[in-house]
């Protein structure tokens, strides 16, 4: 009986982990890269990424002489690049891209908020999404495979 409970415990401390450990992938704040890095992530040269941040497209933390960027700006950078090679203006790629990193932030949010448990199954991983509002007897699961994704309810 012993070993049993400390194996529940340890299960417990890892979900516990694992938990913390995805909320901190999906927080990105807390990872700083540099000019010189992000220009290398995004194919944007050094002195246009130092144009848009005059212009005020992108934001920057560190000092002036050092700047460093949250992870999220490689995607933002992208996204802006992206745009820019389809043939739209500096000014119109940012606000499509502010348009989707809204929608990014909100997906990023209900991952945060909701995740409550990951396990490996035979066939698949499950992902509790936890208490399904209408039923707050019941947990929401995406269940994922190389097929796709299904929800159910357990």
């Amino acid at each position: 009986m012993r070993m049993d409970e400390e194996l529940k415990s340890r299960k417990v401390n890892e979900l516990v982990d694992f938990q913390h450990i995805i909320h901190s992938m999906v927080r990105d704040d807390n990872v700083l890269i540099g000019i010189s890095d992000l220009s290398d992530a995004t194919g944007v040269s050094q002195t246009q990424l130092r144009y848009w941040l005059e212009k005020g497209y992108l934001k920057s933390r560190g000092t002036a002489k050092k700047k460093k960027f949250i992870y999220a700006t490689v995607f933002f950078v992208r996204m802006i690049k992206k745009y820019q090679d389809e043939g739209f203006t500096l000014a119109s790629a940012v606000e499509h891209t502010k348009r989707h990193s809204t929608m990014i932030k909100a997906i990023k949010k209900m991952v945060s908020d909701r995740l409550e448990n990951v396990q490996e199954e035979e066939k698949c991983t499950l992902i509790d999404l936890g208490v399904f509002d209408p039923q707050e007897n019941k947990h929401l699961f995406a269940s994922v495979t190389e097929n796709g994704t299904k929800f159910e309810l357990h």
